[in-house]
């Protein structure tokens, strides 16, 4: 039997390993409203940013972020967004590879992913991510609990996707 001493630090290790490990697979909030405990002010000022619709200041705040915590799921995924909205799609794109490389769960990351190719006229690969967005959110719904409701990043895409299809037909139909 390990000493008091010895399994307190047999402890705080398994701690210590398993809390980088909850930041990449998700099981830990993937979309925070304000910035996680230890966080630089370069990632609160990044997520006001992102609030107010200052595209570039997002871009400039996650960079400091990225390059303090290269395994910041959440600080790719607000700078593709960022990039998205400015209308630089190829860059975008490889943000939210990065943080699903990442993260392969990060909702917001999937929501964000599928409306940039739904933005590209791409409605197969938004509705694999749809699919892929549904698979997330189970993974995080409680008993009894309906996760489609619960799920604001699958409502998001869903509604999106929707529209895209609606558009489409509305299109089709007047030519």
């Amino acid at each position: 039997m390990p000493s008091r001493t010895g399994a307190t630090l047999l402890i705080l290790g398994a701690m210590l390993l398993a809390t980088p490990a909850l930041a990449v697979t998700g099981l830990d909030s993937d979309t925070p409203r304000t910035a996680p405990d230890g966080a630089s002010d370069d990632y609160a000022a990044g997520l006001a940013a992102h609030q107010r619709g200052d595209w570039q200041a997002v871009i400039e705040h996650m960079a400091a972020v990225i390059e303090l915590r290269p395994w910041d799921a959440e600080a790719y995924n607000l700078s593709g967004h960022a990039y998205r909205k400015l209308g630089d799609y190829e860059r975008a794109l490889v943000l939210y590879d990065k943080a699903l490389e990442l993260n392969p769960h990060h909702r917001g990351a999937l929501e964000y992913l599928g409306e940039a190719y739904l933005e590209l006229d791409r409605p197969d690969d938004a509705q694999a991510l749809l699919e892929r967005l549904a698979t997330a959110c189970r993974r995080i719904a409680t008993a009894g609990q309906d996760w489609r409701a619960e799920c604001e990043e699958w409502q998001d895409l869903r509604t999106a996707y929707d529209a895209y299809r609606a558009d489409r037909a509305r299109a089709a139909s007047t030519q």
